[in-house]
């Protein structure tokens, strides 16, 4: 019986297959499975590159590009093309392994044939070459054919390393640009989770014909047609199947000393890691482990995410570890022991109004001139955040990073205005989140041992308060594989600052930072960083992080669009006639997002598409089966091959009431600016092929600064 796997260059085509033919490919495989090799009908075509290289049919007018094996039954399915045109790829294509990352690579002759002329000749005397610091040894470990070293030292300047990049596989490609973006051989092999080296690795005898390819982490090879049509199911979810080789070095590493932390910008696949290690953990648990790997986030709809791609991941792996990986969030995570411990379900003050309307009855009772918000942020930022207890500690407490400084005497006043707004919580019998995460903690580390987790996993790590990381310190033993945790400060949507050895959390010598962007088009990143531009970032733990060699892993079609309409109503009928044209393309509505900054606007948003008669789906009434609509925070963790971002005027980002006037706080209005910038980030970054933006009337100030 013949088999047949799946290359992951034919599921990034997938999405943009007819219909009809997508419906065609579990049939394919199932005539694999029933099928001699005889009965298969596989063609042969007179003109190819590699002598491997067969067609088969999928249906009339499609067909398949399958590699053949040397010998066996086993093939590969890399493309699906219309007749002549599978034809013409396979005059012009030839298949490979990488040596250092194992990739099924796909090698273009007409591109690398273009590239040899064009590249310089040798003259005399000859420039510097870019690679002469490199010995072949150096560029073959480093996964480089032995048939490109030529083509490699003929490279003198960055004109010439694009035009070569341009052309060989992917793999390659990266290698080339971060060497000749100054990247250390060390650096380029921690980024593309290359290990040991090339000629070790040909002594010992790795694989490099058919089953080479089938070993290969980017080739796919379904149990059955149900695993399959999973798979085709979801062909933006293709971290459940494959992983780069640089994550998988941090997802399945046999064991980190403490805890680690691993950093990226959006669409690096942290959280693609963190699933993938809280699956590893989890099957590796002690027998005698009565606690499961505990899985933490933000908010619930990130939780209901991380819980149903785990179950993706357990059917994908056919291991259940639905009993040994506990998902939850911190805010869940903080009531249930707060409740275990004190008898008494804990009550929590969600109402903003509410908790404004107490801080605004607090600062009047005590005579306190000074606005709730800053009061808020007072308590929230510098007291409650450094564990401060008593007047005396909040006096000589630490206020960096608060630009506004506060005299003693009007610190005393603060501390005894925030005692009578505790003495009132207390006395109505409710909590603040953080209230609730400072008492979880108090009392997480007074409980056995033999009730804490085993390992704890953080997703989102960037939004957590300080008192919420206590709480996650508290709940895990310290401890080889105690905490792994992965964020990002680009993508920072609250107001929360913290420096994990400041939490007892030292990841010193365990950090990871992923690069290369799976999600996002070239030219949609491109835009999504320079909105970025100039800003300055933490790495999470008191440094300094940037988006340097930040790049996607493939190009689009087109860039995003910048509309402007007169008036909001004329902007919502853009809206409508650019989502009919992306359906009218053939985009699955649930593959079209609308973000924006207010749930008053997403409504408007989701009227205007449902009276065009566009099926939508508000992302916070857990409805799906139209195209996705939400606020910038709601949308956090999400991605979409069409993204519409809407309202991204003047009047609405930044928000007013989300930003601290500079006259009050002059550090804190421009962290909070950041923060609003960061929602668009957030918002644009979801989209993988189409972005559009638009505003009526003004345009956003984060829009000024673009170039045209």
């Amino acid at each position: 019986m013949a088999s047949l796997g799946f290359a992951q260059h034919f599921f990034r085509r997938l999405p943009d297959l007819p219909k009809e033919v997508q419906k065609r490919i579990p049939e394919l495989l199932g005539r694999f499975q029933e099928s001699t090799v005889a009965g298969l009908h596989l063609e042969k075509p007179q003109a190819i590159a590699d002598d491997r290289g067969r067609t088969i049919r999928v249906t009339r007018f499609w067909r398949g590009v399958v590699m053949a094996p040397t010998e066996g039954d086993h093939y590969i399915l890399f493309d699906v093309l219309e007749h002549d045109k599978a034809y013409a790829w396979l005059e012009r294509h030839t298949f490979s392994v990488n040596s250092a990352t194992r990739e099924v690579e796909i090698v273009d002759l007409s591109a690398m044939r273009a590239a040899a002329v064009a590249l310089p000749t040798d003259s005399s005397p000859a420039p510097p070459g870019l690679f002469d610091a490199c010995d072949d040894s150096v560029l073959l470990a480093l996964g480089i054919e032995p048939t490109n070293l030529p083509l490699v030292r003929r490279i003198r300047s960055d004109a010439d390393l694009d035009l070569l990049a341009g052309a060989v596989p992917g793999s390659q490609q990266q290698v080339l640009e971060m060497l000749g973006a100054g990247y250390s051989v060390r650096e380029v092999r921690a980024e593309l989770g290359i290990t040991g080296d090339t000629a070790a690795r040909d002594a010992a005898g790795e694989p490099t014909g058919q089953s080479g390819f089938l070993g290969s982490p980017t080739v796919f090879v379904p149990k059955g047609i149900s695993e399959l049509q999973e798979a085709l199911d979801h062909p933006m979810e293709l971290w459940r199947i494959f992983l780069h080789p640089s994550q998988r070095t941090i997802a399945y590493r046999r064991r980190f000393a403490g805890p680690a932390r691993v950093t990226g910008g959006a669409g690096t696949g942290k959280t693609v890691v963190a699933l993938h290690r809280a699956h590893h953990l989890a099957r590796h648990l002690p027998a005698a482990t009565k606690r499961p790997v505990l899985v933490a986030t933000f908010v619930r709809t990130l939780a209901d995410g991380l819980r149903a791609n785990l179950a993706s991941l357990d059917a994908v792996t056919s291991i259940d570890t639905s009993s040994s990986i506990e998902v939850t969030t911190v805010d869940a995570l903080a009531h249930r022991i707060v409740t275990q411990a004190e008898g008494t379900p804990a009550n929590v003050l969600v109402d903003e109004d509410a908790l404004i309307g107490r801080w605004v009855a607090a600062a009047a009772a005590t005579s306190l001139s000074c606005s709730p918000a800053v009061l808020r942020q007072e308590w929230e930022n510098v007291i409650l955040a450094r564990g401060v207890r008593t007047v005396e500690d909040y006096l000589a407490v630490s206020r960096a990073g608060r630009a506004q400084a506060l005299p003693r005497s009007q610190r005393v006043q603060v501390w005894a205005t925030v005692e009578y707004f505790l003495d009132r919580m207390r006395e109505s019998g409710v909590r603040t989140f953080y209230q609730l995460a400072d008492d979880a903690a108090r009392h997480a580390r007074a409980m056995p041992a033999s009730e804490l987790f085993p390992h704890v996993v953080v997703d989102e790590a960037q939004d957590l308060h300080p008192t919420q990381w206590r709480l996650l310190r508290a709940v895990v033993p310290d401890g080889p594989d105690d905490l792994f945790v992965v964020g990002d400060a680009h993508q920072r949507i609250y107001d929360h600052r913290v420096a994990l050895s400041a939490m007892g959390i030292n990841v010193r010598g365990r950090s990871s930072r992923l690069r290369l962007n799976y999600r996002t088009s070239e030219e949609i990143l491109t835009f999504a960083i320079s909105l970025l531009r100039g800003q300055t970032v933490d790495d999470l733990d008191s440094g300094v992080d940037d988006l340097a060699g930040y790049r996607s892993a493939f190009r689009g079609t087109q860039p995003p669009t910048m509309q402007g309409y007169a008036t909001p109503s004329a902007e919502l009928g853009g809206l409508v006639s650019t989502i009919r044209g992306w359906l009218d393309g053939g985009i699955e509505p649930s593959a079209v997002g609308v973000a924006a900054r207010t749930r008053r606007t997403a409504d408007l948003a989701a009227e205007a598409l449902g009276n065009a008669g566009i099926a939508a789906s508000p992302l916070d009434r857990r409805r799906r089966g139209g195209v996705e609509i939400g606020t910038m925070h709601r949308m956090k963790g999400l991605e979409y091959r069409a993204m519409a971002v809407v309202d991204v005027s003047a009047r609405s980002l930044p928000r007013p009431s989300a930003v601290t006037a500079q006259t009050d706080d002059p550090a804190a209005h421009a962290q909070d600016t950041l923060r609003e910038l960061c929602l668009l980030y957030v918002a644009c970054t979801r989209a993988r092929d189409l972005l559009a933006i638009s505003w009526s009337g003004r345009p956003s100030p984060f829009l000024a600064s673009l170039p045209a």
